[in-house]
């Protein structure tokens, strides 16, 4: 009985140490971040501090792409619409700092809130004085048409792959992926100051509370950042990140099975380690 007591308080530290370590030391070391992401509520999906879309106005997906056709195309291309880009992305890079986006998803990805301020005011809306998109000067009728097209040519099943290459990669590569930022690392690096890290293995270096807060509003746990808020919805948010982490450690389900199977295994031979015990010593004691 004695033996029993000792193995379930060394079971009990055992769990303590795996998992409660790692979140006190993560409170200790990044306290700062754990302060950020309360003090602003993160992630806020509703992006609170930005201007209510103006509901009394309703969108209308053709004069939407007229306005976009008159204002947008001479920087984006639309591939859901068959409008190319009309610079290659070198040429683009050099003139913008970073690839435009194409407009084809932008509808999916974003948040429909943020775009509609993001339209009227891009360095607002971004909390990145330096963005390369100008403030058009559109009015609420235009943006809400522009907003009605981008959702209707945008895909209805987006996969955290493409998410992540949309929403991502035209300024983080994913090399373990054989993925490579459309924008060339010294164009970005002119541009951003730095070049953006890889995501080969971020969500393993940073884990998923920090990358959903980040990615929400980068300004609020790293404040100078070059990083702009780029506005995804939830939705598109969870994919990305699922993805990250899949990427990150493709092994992981196999490695977490064989992990069960082997405490599986431990803990029966020590039920039988105790019962021979028994069994051999009864009539010693």
């Amino acid at each position: 009985m004695k033996e029993l007591k000792i193995l379930i308080v060394m079971v009990i530290l055992v769990l303590i140490g795996y998992w409660g370590i790692e979140p006190l030391a993560h409170s200790i070391m990044h306290k700062h971040i754990e302060e950020a992401i309360h003090k602003h509520n993160l992630p806020d999906f509703e992006y609170s501090d930005l201007e209510p879309l103006p509901h009394s106005i309703k969108g209308d997906p053709q004069r939407g792409k007229e306005t976009v056709q008159m204002f947008c195309t001479s920087c984006h291309g639309i591939k859901a619409d068959n409008i190319p880009a009309p610079m290659d992305a070198k040429s683009a890079s050099e003139a913008y700092g970073v690839v435009p986006p194409d407009l084809s998803n932008q509808g999916a990805l974003l948040d429909e809130k943020f775009l509609y301020n993001f339209l009227k005011d891009p360095a607002k809306a971004t909390e990145f004085p330096k963005i390369s998109m100008p403030s058009l000067g559109l009015d609420d009728q235009q943006i809400m048409d522009i907003i009605a097209y981008m959702k209707s040519i945008a895909k209805k099943d987006i996969d955290g792959k493409e998410a992540t290459t949309e929403a991502c990669g035209r300024c983080h590569s994913i090399k373990y992926q054989n993925f490579h930022t459309e924008t060339p690392p010294g164009v970005l690096k002119t541009y951003l100051g730095k070049v953006p890290p890889d995501f080969s293995v971020i969500h393993r270096a940073k884990g998923e509370e920090y990358i959903v807060a980040f990615v929400n509003k980068p300004q609020a746990l790293l404040p100078g950042t070059s990083m702009p808020r780029i506005g995804l919805n939830e939705e598109t948010t969870e994919k990305i990140v699922k993805y990250l982490d899949e990427i990150a450690d493709p092994n992981k389900e196999a490695r977490t099975k064989i992990g069960i199977g082997v405490l599986l295994y431990m803990l029966v031979m020590v039920g039988l380690t105790y019962l021979w015990k028994k069994k051999m010593w009864k009539n010693i004691h």
